[in-house]
């Protein structure tokens, strides 16, 4: 006597097995694209990123001495804002992960008031196989929106009305 769950089950075994296999397909193809082609999506980020932080310092009062930038190996910087309210920015990607890693500090008026959060965004692909980054469920249609979300919160910090940092997710 045959038992028809067996069979079902059986062929649910093989169809999940198939998924398996095209998403495995799928994410070695993702990551063989991330890798060719995420490293210049960084460089070009990092570009832009110190091209927004020489216009700041050209428009800010005392020439915006107070920010620093450094771009680090392998695709990554670091923006920091010395003055109170302090804030910095360390970002590096991840290409075999599909992640760029950020790490944001933030101090008000005080020493002790200190915030840190840790976040990431992810590099996805577009129907045409083009690398783009998306924070959760906002995809940056260009470099500028991901610097111009990336660097807002450094340039110009949140402070509470007692001079603590507030963050916002």
């Amino acid at each position: 006597m045959a038992s028809k769950w067996i069979d079902e089950g059986l062929r649910h075994t093989r169809e999940r097995a198939e998924q398996r296999r095209l998403a495995s397909e799928r994410r070695q193809h993702q990551t063989s694209v991330v890798k060719g082609k995420g490293p210049d999506l960084m460089r070009g980020l990092v570009a832009q990123v110190s091209a927004i932080i020489d216009e700041y310092r050209r428009k800010a009062d005392a020439g915006g001495n107070e920010i620093e930038f450094d771009a680090l190996p392998n695709e990554g910087f670091c923006v920091t804002k010395t003055t109170l309210p302090k804030s910095g920015l360390e970002c590096h990607p991840d290409y075999e992960a599909h992640v760029l890693y950020c790490n944001m500090t933030r101090t008000g008026d005080r020493e002790s008031d200190s915030v840190e959060l840790v976040f990431s965004l992810d590099f996805t692909l577009d129907e045409s196989d083009n690398v783009r980054l998306c924070h959760k469920t906002r995809m940056f249609e260009s470099v500028d929106e991901a610097v111009e979300f990336l660097l807002k919160p450094v340039l110009f910090p949140v402070v509470d009305m007692d001079g603590k940092p507030i963050t916002i997710a």
